[in-house]
């Protein structure tokens, strides 16, 4: 009898040992749950998307233009009574949102580049969490064709805060491609045909239709550019154009542009380099970037 008892108390320690245990464990994935909330500061996020789930939605009425219909109708695979609430003005308030993000995104596009049209049409969610949130926007200018994204990036509260986009390459990139030529044939670099210039990079309103080559030279404004240069190397071999590519980088890092170089050696005539869109002949390619050479080489 006595024996029973004594196992019986050893079961009962045991089974409290383990339940202390998981007790610990889960109090301790709780507050590491709690401390990356603080960490990351989306608690106010966490917040909005539970009282979205407890909470009934209810509709109101919404004035709304028909681009802006369009751009809710683009948002995802809509039935056909959520595009009857659009054409009426039936909006929930979360869409509510976004048509009012819309337009603040259209008014700092057109405060950043005037005169020029813009089409948004969808939009994804990249980064949910964190003090650094964003959606991406896809946008078309309509004058010039040009497709870019646009970024909205949200405060710790969840509200507009900035918006940052590319479209200002299209003001400046040809310029700066010139540039870039006329410094090299200063230099005596021989048979460089043509240079391209993408800012593919998105960045705020100091970026703007009124920017000039000058505030990137003179650095007060911090672009980064990826350059593509096309050299005429009809009939010259690897090793030859290797060569040419060693003085082309001391003339690059000179120069000092700040981004990333592409150097195609071509074995073709000058005129179908200068005019080809594809189907480029290459014998080399040389590739290096520039994060500000000579600074970092005088730290």
């Amino acid at each position: 009898m006595g024996d029973s008892n004594e196992e019986g108390h050893v079961e009962n320690g045991s089974c409290g040992a383990i339940m202390r245990k998981y007790i610990e464990k889960i109090v301790f994935i709780v507050c590491g749950v709690c401390t990356l909330l603080l960490v990351l500061k989306i608690g106010p996020k966490v917040i909005d998307i539970v009282r979205l789930l407890v909470e009934k939605p209810t509709l109101v009425y919404y004035e709304m233009t028909e681009r802006e219909r369009e751009f809710l109708r683009s948002e995802s695979d809509y039935q056909e009574a959520d595009v009857k609430r659009y054409d009426e003005g039936m909006l929930y308030s979360f869409e509510v949102k976004e048509v009012e993000w819309l337009r603040q995104l259209y008014a700092d596009l057109e405060e950043r580049y005037p005169g020029y049209q813009f089409t948004v049409s969808y939009k994804t969610h990249d980064d949910l969490f964190g003090p650094n949130g964003y959606y991406k926007y896809y946008t078309e200018e309509e004058i010039t064709g040009r497709t870019f994204y646009t970024y909205i990036f949200y405060d710790d509260q969840g509200d507009y805060e900035h918006e940052q986009d590319s479209f200002y390459g299209y003001f400046i990139e040809d310029e700066y491609a010139e540039y870039l030529k006329e410094q090299l044939e200063k230099r005596q670099i021989e048979d460089v045909v043509k240079v391209e210039v993408r800012m593919p990079y998105s960045m705020g309103k100091e970026c703007n239709s009124s920017m000039t080559i000058e505030d990137i030279i003179n650095e007060d404004i911090r672009v980064s550019s990826q350059f593509k240069i096309y050299i005429y190397a009809r009939g010259v071999t690897e090793e030859e154009c290797k060569m040419h590519a060693e003085s082309l980088q001391m003339e690059l890092e000179n120069i000092n542009l700040y981004g990333t170089y592409d150097i195609y050696y071509c074995d073709m005539e000058e005129e179908e380099i200068l005019f080809a869109e594809t189907g480029f002949e290459f014998t080399y390619i040389s590739r290096s970037e520039s994060w500000n050479w000579s600074k970092e080489d005088g730290e």
